[in-house]
């Protein structure tokens, strides 16, 4: 399709034609279901990769400190928050360039990247050089967090499609996460470098099937059919609008970084949105060495079985996707019915936040006041299971709320939670060995649990006042318009 937009400037000899995509033939919208669920597990398996690598090297955190000889414990567990530190400033590079030059070509040279990174900390010649690669394994692999929502969008317009494509890319990422101390115990016990030669390999995978999945961004399908029709004839002029747009990538990447800290600072959904999955991320952080200290030293299990207290929250989160589905279809039939509450936004995601509060706290709660040698050890495990559960619930409402309330600005908002949930993710660990050292198990675990308290009002609040914050907020006024 073309349209004509004429162009004053000197060196314009005729007017210019900005072609636009076929949305019959060539929009994402149109891919065949098995393209778009090729799409969506690829990019899934780059994410399910990336939170993997997050957790896998952390239990072997002792073994490298110990073969590089390093007794600090605060700089033993730099293995895991130079990672996450990568993953702070990944997003706020990677979401404007992704809209610069494609999708595929970002997330193809930053799981290039991750790769090499992944491939180098094996050989590392000592720990320095080992956490410079892991930084950079990190901003590699925070790619597709800030990416993905943004392809999902790509290709699916329905928003319950979407939606339920977000829960199961959440639900990736936690076993992804959770995996990697039980996989540790089993495969990489005897041998550190084992744990990124698993990592690597899975790369490797990701990095050939990225070859294979086409670009879904639309400006920048609509560039290269210009740029295919200017190849093919010399007597006009065809450009996209993305042609038109003379901003420079420095421009946009100082607009789409500051965007972001806008967003965080001054929108009362992406700071209190922000703030409860940072926490929600950070207590699973905490419990990569939380678990191991409680089942080791309570109840004398070694490496190996007491890799497996994570089993439990990876079974909440299989358990996760049937009950959002089961909301769904509830939902959709007091739609039905005409129940005006059901047609709200705020009622699409996040009743299941409200639910997945209450679990946090009970699960945190029940961990710290049972794990003691007068119970048996299958009763504080099994606490991860309404952990896992609550985990995903929360995470799924709430990053469907901010990219449903923020439209176009939705990578801006998600990429504000993920730098937010990022550094609290590595900057509290920092603090676990002296809190549960100086104050016990029950109480350390408790601290987590208050601050888990304090946020439950969130979804409830975002559920009664949330139509009139998103009435006030220029960002999602301007999303509204734009759909």
């Amino acid at each position: 399709m073309e349209l004509e937009a004429h162009d004053n400037s000197a060196h314009s000899c005729e007017a210019r034609k900005i072609v636009l995509l076929d949305k019959d033939r060539l929009h994402p919208h149109r891919f065949s279901k098995t393209r778009k669920l090729y799409v969506a597990l690829t990019v899934g398996l780059l994410m399910f990769n990336s939170t993997l690598s997050s957790s896998l090297p952390g239990g072997s955190s002792f073994y490298i400190a110990a073969h590089f000889e390093i007794t600090e414990p605060l700089q033993q567990i730099l293995i895991s928050t130079t990672y996450l530190a990568g993953y702070i400033i990944g997003p706020l590079i990677f979401a404007p360039m992704s809209e610069h030059f494609g999708r595929k070509q970002l997330l193809l040279s930053t799981s290039g990247l991750f790769f090499v990174m992944s491939l180098a900390c094996i050989f590392s010649p000592s720990y320095t050089a080992l956490l410079v690669f892991r930084f950079f394994a990190g901003m590699g692999g925070s790619a597709p967090i800030s990416v993905i929502g943004g392809v999902y969008a790509d290709i699916y317009p329905d928003p319950g499609s979407r939606g339920t494509a977000t829960a199961a890319y959440t639900m990736g990422t936690t076993m992804g996460t959770v995996l990697g101390p039980t996989i540790f115990g089993y495969v990489a016990y005897d041998n550190w470098r084992i744990s990124f030669v698993l990592v690597a390999a899975l790369a490797a995978i990701a990095f050939v099937g990225m070859l294979f999945v086409p670009e879904t961004y639309v400006p920048v399908l609509e560039q290269i059919q210009a740029h295919r029709a200017r190849c093919s004839t010399s007597c006009r002029v065809l450009v996209s609008n993305k042609d038109l747009d003379e901003r420079s990538l420095s421009i946009i990447l100082l607009t789409s970084t500051k965007r972001p800290v806008e967003l965080f600072a001054t929108e009362a959904i992406v700071f209190f949105s922000s703030l409860y999955c940072a926490l929600v991320f950070a207590i699973l952080f905490v419990f990569f060495a939380a678990y191991p200290y409680i089942f080791r030293t309570v109840y004398g299990m070694d490496h190996k079985t007491s890799g497996l207290a994570f089993i439990p929250i990876g079974v909440g989160t299989i358990v996760t996707m049937p009950l959002c589905m089961a909301y769904d279809r509830f939902r959709e039939k007091q739609m039905q019915k005409g129940k005006r509450w059901a047609t709200k936004e705020e009622y699409r995601r996040l009743p299941l936040a409200c639910v997945g509060g209450a679990l946090l706290v009970a699960s945190l709660f029940w961990l710290g006041w049972t794990s003691k040698s007068s119970f048996h050890w299958i009763v504080p495990m099994m606490s991860g299971l309404p952990f896992g559960i609550a985990f995903n619930l929360v995470l799924i409402a709430l990053f469907n709320y901010l990219t449903d309330s923020y439209g176009i600005y939705s990578a801006s908002a998600l990429a504000a939670a993920s730098c937010a949930r990022s550094i609290l993710g590595a900057v509290l660990p920092l603090a676990q060995d002296v809190m549960y050292a100086n104050l016990g198990i029950g109480w350390a675990t408790s601290i987590l649990a208050f601050a888990a308290v304090a946020l439950i009002p969130v979804p409830f609040f975002f559920i009664a006042f949330g139509p009139q914050i998103r009435q006030r907020s220029p960002f999602c006024q301007a999303a509204q318009q734009c759909k």
